[in-house]
């Protein structure tokens, strides 16, 4: 079960983009010699971009002032936008962190010259 406010939920739509995108980057960049976790990495860090950019836009628009007619009391509304109660852009670290463990995978699994 996923538990979402707001947007939040266009954090797992954005990465399961950019890991789609990175396999089918990876299938062509071969073709003209690039070496194929590229497409992952770049993806990754495209999709984390994206949606480091995306989360503090939704997440740093002002609240809506109200108040309170019984109390006289001052309220702001805010709508936020989580993925299981984080804000959506702090999901941009893993991202990362997968695009890092992409290119240990590739050091490692390289042989040595």
């Amino acid at each position: 079960m996923i538990i979402w406010s707001g947007w939040g939920v266009l954090s797992v739509l954005i990465a399961a983009i950019a890991f789609a995108g990175g396999v089918l980057l990876d299938l062509q960049l071969p073709r003209v010699g690039i070496p194929a976790p590229t497409g992952l990495v770049l993806a990754w860090l495209v999709g984390a971009s994206a949606n480091w950019v995306l989360g503090k836009r939704l997440n740093g628009r002002p609240g809506r002032e109200m108040i309170d007619a019984r109390t006289g009391q001052r309220v702001l509304l805010v709508r936020k936008h989580t993925l299981f109660w984080i804000p959506m852009q702090y999901y941009s670290i893993p991202m990362l962190v997968l695009g890092a463990l992409v290119v240990v995978g590739l050091v490692l699994r390289t042989p040595p010259a």
